[in-house]
């Protein structure tokens, strides 16, 4: 899932209104946000990003027992997501997390709570 922050708008009320957009759902917002700065190259151009990371809780029963979910993009394409255990990521033969450094991020923010 991705989208943007719009003029006017806070990190908070995008995320809410990109969760409502594309699942179909209400979230709660469980604390302030981590950053995380990327720099990273694409189709030869170098970009930069900001990333605002939330714990998230979605509605009562929502996705209980899913492993997958799909959703469509605003092009229409469809996309899926995936819960997996962190010991899983960023090790040989299994998915990668992007950007570089988010596990890390992860682990840090799940000692935490």
């Amino acid at each position: 899932m991705g989208g943007t922050v719009e003029f006017g708008e806070t990190a908070q009320a995008a995320l809410i209104r990109e969760f409502q957009e594309e699942l179909g759902l209400t979230i709660d917002i469980l604390g302030p946000p981590v950053f995380m700065e990327n720099l990273y190259t694409h189709e030869g151009s170098v970009g930069h990003e900001v990333l605002a990371l939330f714990d998230v809780g979605f509605p009562e029963g929502a996705y209980a027992g899913a492993t997958r979910i799909s959703f469509q993009e605003d092009n229409g394409m469809t996309c899926w997501a995936e819960w997996f255990d962190l010991a899983r990521l960023d090790v040989d033969g299994g998915p990668e997390l992007f950007p570089s450094g988010l596990k890390d991020v992860l682990i840090a923010r799940r000692g935490q709570t």
